[in-house]
This record gives C-alpha cells, structure tokens and sequence, in this order.
C-alpha cells in the first residue's frame, strides 16, 4: 500500500493516532511513541518491524517520524511479505548489483545466526545455502530466489 492509497478516513485516523503521541515541543515521534501509535490504529508491531523501516523512513536523521513519514510507515508495516522481503534483500545487496553474492550471503547468515564467532556459519554452510536458493545456478541469489526462497518456507513449502 502506498500514501497515495489512503482514504480520507485513513489519513484521519492516522493523524488522530500520530497526535495523540507527539508531545510538546518535540517534532515527531520516537520509536516508542511510534509503537504507541501503531497500537492506536490496531497494528501490532515488534520493535523489529519498526526498526527495519526506521532509518529509511526518517529521513531528517532526527530520530522523530514526522506525520508524513509516520504514513509512509503506516502503509508499509505488516503489509505484503514480499514487500518486506524485497526490502531486505537490498539491505544485504550492499554492493549494489542486484544479486547477493557468497560474501554478502555469509553477512546475512552470519547476521541471522548471530554468530559473530562463526562457530556456525563457515564457507561450506554458505555453500550448502546458496545451492539450496540458487535456482539458477549462477553462483548468486537474484532477488527473485530469495523472495521466492523464503515465500515458499514460511508457506510450509519445500
């Protein structure tokens, strides 16, 4: 869902529930009264979902969300998992070319295992995951992969 998506309803309710967090004299919301908010409007998200779109969305670098980023989050959080998939898919993309490559995918796993002493993720595991994602076999994950990849297991599919 896009901004542009929003009905005047939408766009009331988000103002009503941004409002009733922002307090004197600050110019947004913090995370926490972000949280607060999304309540409001029924959503329930983990400190993670916001913290994912956090440093996109706040784009002052001010460490409030003004009413209008605060929409863009809205339309953003719990929505499509492809969406959210695709987001971190260019967070790992760090050299920018579209693919994710074995170093990038080592980061990754090195990032979801939080295995900083890389007891788990070594060179072979690495391996052993990209030729489990790699459709094509190319020798990278293209986006399409690792969306799919991961559509297809948090669906129950094999």
């Amino acid at each position: 869902m896009d901004v542009a998506d929003l009905t005047d309803e939408d766009k009331r309710e988000i103002k009503t529930a941004y409002d009733s967090q922002v307090k004197n004299g600050c110019a947004g919301l913090s995370q926490k009264q972000t949280k607060t908010a999304l309540l409001r409007l029924g959503i329930k998200p983990s400190a993670f979902d916001i913290e994912k779109y956090w440093f996109d969305l706040d784009k002052s670098e001010d460490s409030c969300l003004t009413l209008q980023e605060f929409e863009q989050l809205r339309c953003v959080i719990n929505t499509d998992p492809e969406r959210v998939l695709r987001w971190a898919f260019n967070k790992f993309d760090t050299n920018n070319d579209g693919t994710i490559d074995k170093d990038e995918l080592k980061k990754l796993l090195t990032t979801v295992y939080e295995d900083t002493e890389g007891e788990w993720v070594d060179d072979e595991f690495v391996n052993d995951c990209l030729l489990l994602a790699d459709g094509n076999n190319d020798g990278v994950l293209q986006i399409e992969e690792f969306v799919d990849m991961l559509l297809q297991r948090t669906a129950g599919k094999t």
